[in-house]
């Protein structure tokens, strides 16, 4: 008899990552599988044409978050980045408390939560009182209508694609009352430090030994046992030989001169890098200094979720130079968890990384997808003078960056006047930088990075999956 397994995909990452993947191919043949999502039903569309099953999804309503249970949430939150960033001597980890643009009830809520929050940090135990009263506030009529729902579905083992939206929270509950195993995946390398463990499934699939000692470290109330390193699925596009394009065959669906040599420029959110703009305006500055018959092509690539019109000047500017290469992802809603892409997308970002000679960027997993094909990335680190309210060295002092002390993992581009070595280097003599970019990836993701999915799958498969009381 089959499996029958309910994922919980709360945003279009999950479908990338996870439906996008061989994991529903490991799956299909054991297991008779239900979306449960917020997306629109569009989103899925081409999940079943990949992988050659039929798709069954379920519109997922998400309860708004009930008051008491945001605040002690956030306190809860607050006060882990208090006792994080104590414990690792990194005041960087406060940077991922954001209350700066809240306003009205929610600035007063926010402002509750870090009286509260400062108090719990003095004591771990309070931490955890506080999680736990959040859990508790969520009412019992929310939890019996998803508990009516999952008896609907009856599903034997439920995976949701990330741990990070806290309106989830009431599905495990409910799961826990109806005896169903929940298995959550970690959104990203970055994700631990940060407090960001938003839901309570049963067991935790983890990206590396890297990241399980960090669970450990932050979260050492949660059972070894129920952490499984099993790496990510989102390496293992750039090694299906089925999305390979030729050179030139990339350059045409591209517009793209395929006798040119092609260095990327990958931005990021707004939060993170809000100077990218500049930046690439740099870059492509540097690049019209080479002489015309050595001069690249310099593709961008903007992240998926920034829709902003932020780029627009610089793109104007060196429209004969910047060839954007959007992300092929669609929208419905403003929200950045409302993005969902198209498994062209797919293509497209393979390609890019297997025929330019490298990327540049502000410390984006970037890096790792380019070490794949041992391409290099250089990663900037200047700050701007239009903008003190912002600092790059912030970014690099990140917990997760400290996985690179000693390590010669990627190039630096430090100030404006780097940028012609660097070019220069990455064109010249691509190897020379970053040596160190695959023993960097060895510890940030599981290998071989072709396996994640077959593990993830076994898991989801077999008799092994727990409902923790």
């Amino acid at each position: 008899m089959k499996k029958k397994l309910l994922f919980v995909v709360p945003d279009g990452v999950g479908i990338k990552n996870y439906l996008y993947s061989d994991l529903l191919t490991h799956l299909k043949e054991d297991a008779d599988i239900t979306f449960w999502s917020a997306l629109p039903e569009a989103a899925f569309s081409e999940v079943g044409a990949l992988h050659d099953i039929s798709i069954k999804t379920k519109q997922l309503v998400l309860a708004k978050e009930p008051l008491r249970t945001r605040l002690y949430r956030e306190a809860a939150t607050y006060a882990r980045l208090l006792h994080n960033s104590k414990h690792r001597e990194n005041p960087t980890i406060m940077s991922s408390w954001r209350k700066k643009n809240k306003k009205g009830k929610l600035k007063i809520l926010y402002t509750v939560a870090e009286f509260l929050g400062r108090w719990a940090s003095k004591r771990y135990a309070r931490i955890l009182k506080f999680e736990q009263k959040s859990r508790e506030n969520w009412s019992s009529e929310i939890i019996s209508s998803y508990q009516q729902q999952l008896k609907e579905l009856a599903p034997d083992n439920i995976f949701i694609t990330h741990q990070r939206v806290a309106s989830l929270m009431p599905i495990c509950l409910a799961a826990r009352k109806e005896g169903i195993p929940v298995i959550s995946a970690i959104y990203s390398w970055d994700n631990l430090p940060k407090a960001r463990l938003a839901v309570q499934p049963d067991t935790y699939l983890v990206w590396s030994s890297y990241m399980k000692t960090e669970m450990e470290q932050y979260y050492p109330e949660i059972d070894q046992e129920t952490v499984l390193v099993t790496g990510t699925p989102q390496f293992e596009f750039y090694f299906k030989e089925d999305l390979f394009l030729d050179r030139d065959s990339f350059a045409k669906q591209n517009g793209l001169d395929a006798h040119k040599k092609w260095v990327c420029y990958s931005g990021d959110d707004v939060l993170t890098s809000p100077n990218d703009p500049e930046y690439l305006e740099h870059m492509a500055e540097a690049v019209l200094r080479i002489p015309e018959e050595r001069r690249p092509q310099l593709l961008f690539r903007r992240a998926p979720v920034d829709a902003s019109d932020r780029f627009n000047a610089v793109l104007k500017k060196f429209e004969t130079l910047i060839i954007p290469l959007d992300p092929i992802w669609e929208a419905s809603m403003k929200n950045w968890g409302w993005f969902f892409p198209k498994t062209d997308d797919l293509t497209m970002l393979v390609n890019l990384a297997r025929h330019s000679e490298f990327v540049v960027n502000i410390g984006s997993t970037m890096a790792h997808d380019f070490a794949v094909y041992n391409k290099p990335c250089f990663y900037i680190f200047y700050d701007s003078p239009k903008n003190p309210d912002w600092s790059v060295d912030t970014v690099y002092k990140f917990q997760h960056f400290r996985t690179m002390t000693h390590l010669d993992a990627v190039g630096w581009i430090k100030n404006k006047n780097e940028w012609d070595k660097a070019l220069q280097q990455g064109l010249e003599s691509p190897k020379v930088i970053g040596k160190d970019k695959k023993e960097w990836m060895k510890v940030i993701v599981e290998h071989p990075l072709t396996e994640s999915s077959k593990q993830i799958a076994t898991y989801l498969l077999s008799e092994n999956t727990v409902c923790n009381d």
